[in-house]
Formats: C-alpha cells, sequence, structure tokens
C-alpha cells in the first residue's frame, strides 16, 4: 500500500513539476507574440498610421502582461526558480516591459529587475550564461544608454542629484555583464561634485583610473574633489601625479593653481602662473590671478605695483574685463583709505610743534589722494561696463567725493 501511495505521490509531483515547466515555456512564447505585436506597431507608425499602431501596442501590453504573470510564478516555484532559463526568460521579458513607455506601468523597476535577473542566471549556471553573453550584453548595454540619456536630459537641466543617479545607472548596467562604460562614471562622478558628494566622486574617480582611464580629465577633477572636501594632502598628491603625467595640459595646470593658491603657497607656483600667461595671450584670467596674488595682503608677495602690472597686462588682452578693472581700483582705494586713516589717527603731540603736525599729515593727505587719482579711471570704466552695480557706483561717488568732485558725484545720484 505504501509504495502504491508513494508512486501516485512521485507521479503527482512530476506533474506539477511539468506544469511549471509549462509556464516557463508559456511566458516565453507570450512574449514573443508580444513582440510581433510590437513590430507590427513600429510599422505602422512609419507609415503615419498612429491609431492602428497603438492598438497594436494595447495588443502588446495585454500579452506581455500575461507572459509576465507567467514568469512571475515560474521564479517563485520551487521546481523552476532554480533554472538559468526560467531567468533568461524573465530578463527578456522585463526588459521589454523597461524598453516601452506603454508597458512602464506595469513594472516601474523593469530595467532593475532584468539586470538582477543577469546576476541570477550567472550564480545558477556560468555555462548557460557563457552561451548567452552577447545577448545578455546587448540588453544591459540598451538599458545603460537609456540611462545615460536620462542622466545627460537631467545635467543639461541643472538636475545634477538626478543625473548623478542615471548616469551611475548606465555604469552599473554594463558592469553587471562585465563591461566598463567608463564616460557614464566620468558623468557620474562631475554630477556628484555638483551636488558636494566629493567622497563619491573620488571613489568613482579612482575606478576610472583601475579601469585604464589615464586622462588628465580624471586627475584634474579628483585633485579638485580632494580641494573641495578640505583633504588638502590628497589633492596635492593627486595633482603632482598629473603634471607628472601631463605637464602640459593646461587644465591640469589650472587645478595645480588652485591647489597651491588653497595651501596658501602661491611663492611656490607663481613662476608657473606667469609662464601659462605669457603662452595664452588669449586668456587674460591667469593675469587676473597674477595680479590678485600680488594684491592679496595676507600673501607674502604682496606687492601693489605688481598687481596693477599684472591687472594692467589683463585688460590689454581684454578690454572689457570689468573684473580686472574693479580689483585695479579697489586696490589703489584701499590704499588710499589706509593713509587716511593713518593721518587721522596722528596724534599733534607727537610732534615739535602744530606746524609739523600738519605738514606731515598734509603730506599723507596728498599720497593718499594720488592714489584716489590713480584709481579712478579703473572705476569709471568699471562703471562704464557695469552701470548696474550698485557696489561700483558707491565705489565711484565715493572717490568723486574724496576727489572733490562735486558734479560728477551729484550727476550719478
Amino acid at each position: 500500500m505504501k509504495k502504491v501511495v508513494l508512486t501516485l505521490v512521485l507521479a503527482i509531483l512530476g506533474q506539477f513539476a511539468i506544469a511549471q515547466n509549462m509556464q516557463v515555456q508559456n511566458a516565453f512564447n507570450k512574449q514573443k507574440e508580444a513582440q510581433q505585436y510590437i513590430d507590427q506597431a513600429e510599422g505602422l507608425k512609419t507609415q503615419n498610421k498612429a491609431e492602428k499602431a497603438a492598438k497594436q501596442m494595447q495588443n502588446a501590453k495585454l500579452t506581455i502582461q500575461k507572459a509576465k504573470e507567467a514568469i512571475d510564478i515560474a521564479s517563485q516555484n520551487e521546481s523552476t526558480m532554480n533554472q538559468a532559463k526560467t531567468w533568461h526568460y524573465y530578463a527578456v521579458i522585463y526588459y521589454k516591459i523597461g524598453a516601452y513607455p506603454e508597458f512602464i506601468d506595469l513594472d516601474h523597476d523593469a530595467f532593475v529587475k532584468t539586470l538582477d535577473a543577469f546576476v541570477k542566471i550567472q550564480n545558477l549556471d556560468q555555462d548557460y550564461y557563457n552561451r548567452n553573453r552577447g545577448e545578455f550584453q546587448q540588453y544591459a548595454a540598451n538599458i545603460g544608454a537609456r540611462y545615460y540619456d536620462l542622466g545627460a536630459n537631467s545635467y543639461n537641466e541643472g538636475n545634477f542629484e538626478e543625473a548623478y543617479i542615471n548616469f551611475k545607472k548606465a555604469y552599473d548596467a554594463t558592469a553587471i555583464v562585465g563591461g566598463k562604460d567608463n564616460s557614464a562614471l566620468l558623468n557620474a562622478a562631475l554630477s556628484a561634485m555638483k551636488v558636494e558628494r566629493y567622497d563619491e566622486s573620488v571613489a568613482m574617480f579612482e575606478i576610472l583610473i583601475a579601469n585604464g582611464l589615464e586622462e588628465p580629465t580624471v586627475y584634474s577633477n579628483m585633485a579638485a574633489a580632494y580641494r573641495a572636501a578640505g583633504n588638502n594632502d590628497k589633492m596635492l598628491e593627486t595633482i603632482l601625479i598629473a603634471r607628472e603625467k601631463f605637464p602640459e595640459d593646461e587644465n591640469v595646470m589650472n587645478e595645480m593653481i588652485n591647489a597651491y593658491l588653497t595651501l596658501h603657497r602661491e611663492d611656490e607656483i607663481i613662476d608657473q602662473i606667469r609662464e601659462m600667461a605669457v603662452a595664452n595671450p588669449q586668456q587674460p584670467i591667469y593675469y587676473f590671478i597674477l595680479g590678485t596674488i600680488y594684491g592679496n595682503k595676507e600673501s607674502k608677495l604682496y606687492n601693489i605695483e605688481a598687481s596693477l602690472e599684472a591687472y594692467n597686462k589683463a585688460i590689454e588682452e581684454n578690454d572689457k574685463y570689468a573684473d580686472a578693472y574693479y580689483n585695479a581700483g579697489a586696490l589703489l582705494i584701499e590704499k588710499a583709505s589706509e593713509i587716511y586713516e593713518a593721518a587721522n589717527a596722528k596724534d599733534p603731540s607727537e610732534y615739535s610743534n602744530f606746524n609739523a603736525y600738519l605738514k606731515a599729515t598734509n603730506e599723507m593727505m596728498d599720497e593718499a589722494k594720488s592714489y584716489d587719482e590713480r584709481a579712478l579711471p579703473y572705476v569709471e570704466k568699471t562703471y562704464e561696463l557695469l552701470p548696474n552695480d550698485p557696489a561700483v557706483k558707491q565705489a565711484l561717488k565715493g572717490i568723486y567725493a574724496r576727489l572733490k568732485m562735486t558734479d560728477k558725484a551729484q550727476a550719478l545720484d
């Protein structure tokens, strides 16, 4: 009796396993049928038969939904859930759901599930995976391209958080099947910097280098990420490696300038900045940087005349360089103000008589006035270029008042 019962149980289990395998085959057949509807719809679209095409896509959706229902059952059943073929069909069906906007409401995570299925196949049966590697790689590449486009659109719209997420998904999609979309990862790293995810951007730059992407932009941006994160040691280490690898690259040189300015070691880089200024006459920014360095009172290189010379060079290369005019004028006004304040702070008791006091302070006032007079043309030119800037207008008004140019000061009112 027991033998009969056991035989009956085995027979039932065998029939159940066959039924589940039929679910897998049914899912595959339904997705093929759905593809036929899709192909017909695509053909109708080329003939400008939009209504008929939409109807065929609706038929395709109903059919792919049946395929999804069948493969979902098979992927959760013990008799078929460990078969590579099950997950192969699962990947194909979910890829199609994600690939067509008409189907996406069936599962908004369709592409994620497709990629997860590829991992399942590798874990279950590497030989099966290897035999179908080309097909899987093509699906992954298509998914990656879709995420890449989404990332590019988000970046162009200024939504850098979404851009970062989608570019990273594009890279991960191809990485799952052994690919390396370095372009996607580079854009992900740059987007991460935009939203101040500096540690994550650095990690991605390191992956790019490990992937063999030896390009100046990788090193210069990685140094910039370290700089923004406040990791000065790694910033300097990275930029020195970049300078050794790409000694002529302008972006690397620019980041090196930023690095040394951050460290307040401008004296070590000043000669190279000057070389860049001479070598790039169409880029007055280098002379502007020199002017800023020499005009910084906190720098050991502080020198008003050297700063003005650099600003004048920048202006020679671009006579509409408002920032250069403004900084030059501000530098001279600041010096005039210092002298005025020092003169007003003089104590008459320090002098042998009042006439000596007056002589000393008048000389200082004349010196201060000379700086204001030198500043005037720079400030006037700045106002000409930026007539709506209240700070510029106020600076010009102040200098007119100190030089007793009352009519011009009133005209500004």
